[in-house]
């Protein structure tokens, strides 16, 4: 009848749990700096030891002595493992998309490490252009993340930001797991509170630094792109940078109090800046983070995209920089997909998003 606590010294937080048969071990799924593996915590000690290596599980269940996981990377889709707990690597069950994939570029991730805010060590990586040749220079596509505590990871993601995708159409494709992303201790998550606009962006500029110094990187052709807190994140880029030719902005906050009013999730505005934008204190970080209170800065062309059933970011959020846009002479246009959420869901309108 009491409750001990096994893991309080671990810094990363797991996403999944699952007990083992015998009641002796957790087996945990947790972000760790851009993988998401499998980690077993001893009930009695609370021992801990990562299992899987390279890439993201996004499910387990048991199977007698053994665990079955749902695996995937950066280029190849999720399929079926099974992991010995008596050691060794996963064993891969199925090739369900083989066939379908076999003509398909799909290229791996290449990590790199750079020094961010506060002279953390920051973690990206990037996906080279199918047919790359090293001679040559590319333009960049950057992706932005949402959340903002949440994290790219070695994972093949089924949205608009598989970096493929890109990589695909001829763009050295990045991302940065900045501060706020989990995955690199708690206090790394914690940093960006009332931070929204201060260190990751700072972590996204030096990590452009980093990009731009490579020889194949054509950094004067580079696009960047990003949803919900990534979508702020080109708002602030409008307002504080000229580095992009081009931004594109999905279901983005544009002006963070009138967010805090419209929006239906309280919580996450009230954490991360503090209070309530009628506070006079909080109200402080709302402004300090405003791209709106930028407006006049707003020069760089934007495609915005939004769905008319977010309640989370509702649409006026990009209504109103296309407006500002429109009205300075800058280059805008805005989809709209009236039958979609903070997601984009139906294939039909996901063919559209990338047809834009």
């Amino acid at each position: 009848n009491q409750t001990r606590a096994i893991s309080r010294d671990w810094t990363l937080s797991p996403t999944a749990l699952l007990w083992s048969a015998d009641g002796e071990q957790l087996f945990a799924v947790t972000n760790d700096a851009g993988d998401i593996p499998v980690y077993t915590v001893s009930v009695p000690d609370g021992k801990r030891e990562r299992v899987t290596g390279h890439g993201s599980v996004s499910g387990l269940r048991r199977a007698g002595d053994n665990l079955l996981l749902l695996r995937s990377d950066q280029d190849q889709c999720n399929d079926i493992y099974e992991l010995a707990l008596s050691g060794g690597k996963p064993r891969q069950l199925t090739d369900v998309n083989g066939d379908k994939l076999e003509n398909i570029y799909l290229g791996p991730a290449e990590d790199f490490w750079f020094e961010g805010a506060r002279s953390d060590r920051v973690q990206g990586w990037l996906v080279k252009p199918v047919g790359f040749d090293p001679a040559k220079k590319y333009p960049l596509a950057y992706i932005v993340h949402g959340g903002p505590q949440q994290a790219n990871s070695h994972g093949f993601g089924y949205s608009q930001w598989n970096p493929n995708m890109y990589a695909s159409a001829g763009f050295v494709t990045a991302q940065i797991n900045f501060h706020g992303s989990p995955g690199y201790g708690q206090n790394f998550t914690d940093s960006i509170w009332k931070q929204w606009g201060g260190y990751p962006f700072e972590d996204l500029m030096k990590g452009l630094d980093h990009l731009a110094s490579l020889s194949f990187v054509d950094s004067s052709r580079a696009v960047a792109l990003g949803a919900s807190y990534g979508g702020f994140m080109m708002n602030w880029f409008n307002a504080q940078t000229k580095r992009f030719r081009a931004l594109v902005n999905h279901d983005g906050l544009f002006s963070t109090p009138t967010f805090w009013y419209s929006t239906e999730e309280l919580w996450f505005p009230e954490h991360d800046f503090g209070g309530v934008p009628y506070d006079a204190a909080s109200r402080q970080t709302y402004e300090r983070f405003n791209p709106e209170r930028h407006a006049a800065n707003f020069t760089t062309p934007t495609l915005f995209v939004h769905g008319g059933n977010d309640f989370r970011v509702p649409i006026e959020q990009s209504l109103a920089p296309f407006t500002l846009l429109r009205r300075r002479g800058v280059p805008a246009k805005l989809v709209y997909f009236p039958n979609e959420n903070h997601w984009t869901q139906h294939i039909g309108n996901s063919v559209k998003w990338f047809t834009e």
